[in-house]
């Protein structure tokens, strides 16, 4: 969750950090109380010593030499002894008051201000929290009441297409169906997001043919990628099998496809190849397109909810940048890897998907 929120793993950092300095500032509180508490009570030792040295070497100085060079002892001549002054042991007792009253007091301040830093980046934290809820509720909300008219005009163009025997009713016949996919596209994703993020995205374990699995995700977009003129090729074992949730590897084939030719649509690209393997113990799968491609630097980027291909070249590819995210998030939760690699602008891109040797049959 924090590597998809770079701005609350801030707040929490820095939440963090407050957490820390009110711990350590209330510890250099009571340890220099202390310490102050032991400074005077080894100062106070020491002057109770020094009486008692010059008390045996009484008679070997004057008194007044004795009380000239340590002022804080009384020498008492008839008495043959010497003991601390008592003002010496109250300007200690001051000193120390003094100081601890400094450090609580200093303390204070801090500590008021540290819980009070708390408590506002806390509220922020669930204000932002129930923000992202709220947001998360209308996208669903919205993405719902789409889908419905969505099919509606669907099905009408459909029926359209097939009924119509005229060249340009036919033509805008397809127009609409093709416009009407892309938008189901996005509501897809837009839902698939929003289940996501609320963590309700389920899987069950099917064995699929990757084939098959492969072959139908080409057949789906095989209109769109000719009539931009890409041609899409693939190189699948016959034998391979997956354990996994069928429609979440639909979705990922889809998802990975149409993200390919949006990428050479921008990029001038006409070609897709999609290639699946054993490879060492582990079911390896990509998607090759020789279309916008990316800087080598930003391979982990790509996969960031609503990043596109082009951002930083101001030539954006189509769609709302959700695609790619929601591969990478049912990859996660599918226990397989995934990872991006491209030469740089304008040399396409690759990004392949290894499944480890349990979910292979």
């Amino acid at each position: 969750m924090i590597r998809r929120d770079p701005s609350k793993a801030l707040l929490i950092g820095f939440l963090t950090l407050l957490v820390v300095s009110t711990i350590q500032v209330g510890y250099w509180m009571i340890d220099h109380i202390g310490y102050a508490g032991n400074v005077e009570q080894r100062i106070a030792s020491l002057y109770r010593a020094d009486a008692a040295v010059v008390s045996d070497f009484l008679r070997g100085r004057t008194p007044a030499e004795l009380e000239a060079a340590m002022p804080h002892l009384e020498v008492d001549t008839a008495a043959r002894g010497a003991r601390v002054r008592p003002a010496a042991l109250e300007t200690l007792e001051r000193d120390t008051a003094r100081r601890s009253n400094r450090y609580f007091w200093e303390g204070t301040f801090f500590l008021i201000v540290l819980i009070g830093g708390m408590a506002v980046l806390t509220r922020a934290l669930r204000h932002d929290a129930a923000l992202r809820q709220r947001q998360q509720n209308f996208l669903a909300a919205v993405s719902h009441e789409f889908k419905s008219p969505l099919a509606s005009v669907r099905l009408a163009a459909e029926t359209l297409v097939m009924r119509s025997k005229e060249p340009d009713t036919q033509r805008l016949g397809r127009r609409i169906l093709e416009d009407g996919e892309r938008l189901l596209r996005m509501v897809d994703n837009l839902l698939d997001t929003t289940r996501l993020e609320e963590g309700r995205q389920t899987l069950t374990r099917d064995e699929v043919p990757l084939r098959a699995a492969v072959d139908a995700a080409v057949g789906e977009v095989a209109e769109r990628a000719a009539l931009n003129g890409i041609d899409i090729t693939t190189d699948v074992e016959e034998s391979l099998r997956l354990v996994v949730d069928r429609a979440a590897l639909d979705t990922m084939l889809r998802n990975l496809l149409d993200n390919a030719i949006k990428a050479c649509v921008a990029g001038n690209g006409s070609r897709i190849v999609v290639r699946a393997a054993h490879e060492k113990g582990r079911v390896v799968l990509s998607v090759r397109d020789d279309g916008l491609g990316f800087p080598p630097e930003d391979a982990a980027m790509i996969f960031e909810k609503f990043h596109r291909l082009g951002d930083e070249l101001r030539r954006s590819t189509a769609g709302t940048g959700l695609g790619l995210y929601i591969v990478k998030r049912l990859v996660e939760l599918s226990g397989a890897t995934i990872r991006a690699a491209s030469e740089g602008a304008g040399k396409g891109a690759t990004v392949t998907i290894s499944w480890p040797e349990r979910a292979a049959r």
